[in-house]
């Protein structure tokens, strides 16, 4: 009996020591279900852990599947391809990354955070031929770093707006959280980088939004612009302003050496609103368009679009701009909330897309948007109280608790190491294609069928766990050390 109160005693301690709350405890929980209230800081050392073990002991970035199947689909034989290995094992796509590094701030592993972002600071500074800055979107795991830098992975030399300013955004949450400015440098030159990658040009000839970047072609990305992207990049900027406005420290210096000062920052925030107002957002369904192409704007609906549109900009903001955050919520439910057969048993959550955009006859849960969409309830439940609609915020906080306990559910079904979640809801044959969208990224496919972790999913279902916004800084919340003790906070 002495032995399992030592062993208890060390338990507690070592969960105190290493487990801790980064957004109010009494604030997390009103989203939570009951066995996640007992379970958090579990949870908090099983992602770290899985995390760990997705980690590359030759180049530092997170793989973001493992175990995948060695077969390939060759689209222009239109057949399978036995490969050597597993397509996407040792492969570390650049946003997953980005997301393991926020699940460790959230675990208050910070030195893991650390050692991802200066391998992105020493590969963002790389030269990659057209492209002087800047990450390509994907590395391989298994190949040393040479000379030039690191290896690019599956997706060749493309380098995309999107995963560069999540991990710009990584930069921010880790500089605000813990008041170091270690990477503060390197997340300005990040959206200095992005100020000069081509954007969209009104009939007036003034700017819109970023454009997707450039890379391997087809398709020329300088002339898609992804709203998704855009609204990603809109948070990292609102963040610089906050950090430019509202540090407890002098950080003018930062701003001053990146040539990127708070008029540039201003300017790329109005241009990207006209972008979404005037161009994207349909005053038909009410709702954002997927983003524009050479063929004029893509009418695609996408799950991203409503859910990172509502945590980027605020549902303050939406509403300021004439659109209504409710609606696109409705919008969501009606369109993307699906239900789909985990081992038998009926487990809801949210789809990429609709039936029109996939244009095939299935649906799917998308553990990924899932949980980013249940992070966008929390700051709706949030926006609806401050309303006074105090029904509606009821609704919502049930919402997100349910759709969480349909989460660990679907985890506990499934169960993938360290408590992990693949992909999606669908386990495909390794020679089985399910898509995404109509066209888009196949779904991974696991080795001899079974299921794949995806880092992406994994890391999100912690974010929404710790009621978390990673593309705002909610002071109300959650203690900056970077913003302690600043009075007259602009937002």
């Amino acid at each position: 009996m002495k032995k399992i109160s030592i062993l208890v005693i060390l338990f507690l301690f070592v969960q105190n020591v290493f487990c801790i709350e980064i957004v109010s405890k009494e604030y997390r929980e009103q989203f939570s279900p009951e066995d996640l209230k007992s379970d958090y800081y579990k949870l908090q050392m099983k992602t770290a852990s899985f995390f760990d073990r997705q980690t590359s002991s030759v180049n530092g970035l997170v793989e973001s599947h493992r175990g995948t199947s060695v077969y390939s689909y060759d689209f222009f034989s239109r057949s399978f391809i036995l490969g050597s290995g597993g397509v996407l094992d040792a492969q570390a796509f650049i946003y997953d990354s980005a997301i393991a590094s926020l699940a460790y701030l959230l675990a208050g592993q910070n030195n893991k955070v650390v050692k991802i972002l200066r391998v992105c600071q020493r590969e963002f500074y790389s030269k990659k031929g057209e492209s002087k800055l800047g990450l390509y979107n994907a590395y391989k795991t298994d190949v040393p770093r040479k000379r030039w830098g690191l290896t690019p992975g599956i997706d060749g030399n493309r380098v995309h707006l999107g995963p560069n300013i999540w991990i710009t955004i990584s930069a921010f949450q880790y500089t605000a959280l813990t008041g170091k400015l270690d990477f503060l440098q390197f997340g300005l030159d990040s959206l200095k980088w992005a100020s000069e990658i081509k954007h969209y040009k009104f009939s007036d000839g003034k700017l819109g939004a970023a454009s997707m970047g450039y890379g391997w072609t087809p398709p020329d990305w300088s002339k898609i612009y992804s709203t998704e992207n855009v609204v990603d990049h809109y948070a990292a900027l609102k963040m610089a302003r906050e950090i430019y406005y509202n540090s407890n420290v002098d950080v003018k210096s930062y701003f001053e050496k990146a040539n990127y000062g708070i008029e540039d920052i201003e300017a790329e925030i109005g241009n990207i609103e006209r972008w979404l107002v005037k161009l994207i957002y349909d005053k038909n369904k009410q709702t954002f368009n997927m983003g524009y192409n050479e063929r004029g704007v893509d009418r695609t609906d996408a799950l991203d679009t409503v859910s990172w549109a509502i945590t980027a900009l605020t549902p303050e903001r939406l509403n300021e701009l004439g659109i209504d955050p409710f609606y696109l919520m409705d919008f969501a439910d009606e369109q993307y909330l699906v239900t789909d057969r985990i081992e038998n048993q009926e487990i809801s959550g949210y789809d990429f897309t609709n039936q029109q955009g996939r244009r095939k006859n299935y649906r799917m849960i998308w553990f990924e948007g899932t949980c980013f969409h249940i992070t966008t309830i929390q700051v709706m439940a949030d926006y609806a109280e401050k309303l006074g609609k105090k029904e509606l915020t009821e609704e919502y906080r049930k919402q997100a608790v349910n759709l969480l306990e349909e989460v660990e559910n679907a985890s506990r079904l499934i169960n993938l190491i360290d408590h992990s979640l693949p992909y999606t809801s669908k386990k495909p044959t390794e020679k089985q294609i399910f898509t995404t969208f109509a066209d888009y990224w196949e779904i991974p496919r696991g080795k001899n069928g079974s299921w794949v972790a995806s880092s992406s999913s994994t890391g999100w279902r912690l974010i929404a766990s710790s009621a978390f916004n990673p593309l705002h800084f909610n002071k109300e919340t959650v203690d900056y050390k970077l913003f302690r003790n600043k009075k007259d906070s602009v937002n």
